[in-house]
């Protein structure tokens, strides 16, 4: 891989177990892109919401596409709206839950099993301060 390619995406997140779980193939591919590729995140490194097919700004459409031109977006947005996975907001915006996606912690294993088992008291993984009350 070149650096041009390596700079276009961040490690930062990874889908959660559940979503991982309950996602086709196409929806996980479509949600690992979003929470990865630099295109669809914001200064802070946060999924940006998408505008549902807006050209002006990146939408869900575009996103669906750059991941692979075969998916349909409207099949793959149905997926995910009717799994909770991410919200239509009344502006005609879609945004990812947060719930759907946590730190990608180095040093520990790919897996979110292996995380939770090597888990040590004091140290929430992969939440948010706000998660833990």
């Amino acid at each position: 891989m070149n650096s041009s390619s390596q700079s276009k995406f961040v490690c930062r997140w990874e889908p959660t177990e559940l979503a991982s779980t309950i996602l086709s193939a196409p929806s996980r591919e479509v949600v690992s892109h979003w929470i990865s590729a630099m295109a669809f995140l914001d200064e802070s490194l946060h999924p940006v919401m998408l505008a549902v097919s807006n050209q002006n700004e990146p939408s869900f459409n575009q996103l669906v596409l750059a991941v692979n031109s075969g998916f349909a977006p409207s099949v793959v947005l149905n997926e995910l709206l009717r799994k909770g996975v991410v919200e239509q907001l009344d502006n005609g915006h879609v945004l990812l839950r947060r719930s759907t996606y946590v730190h990608d912690v180095p040093g520990f294993e790919a897996s979110p099993r292996v995380r939770r088992q090597t888990y040590s008291p004091g140290r929430s993984v992969g939440r948010r301060q706000t998660d833990e009350t």
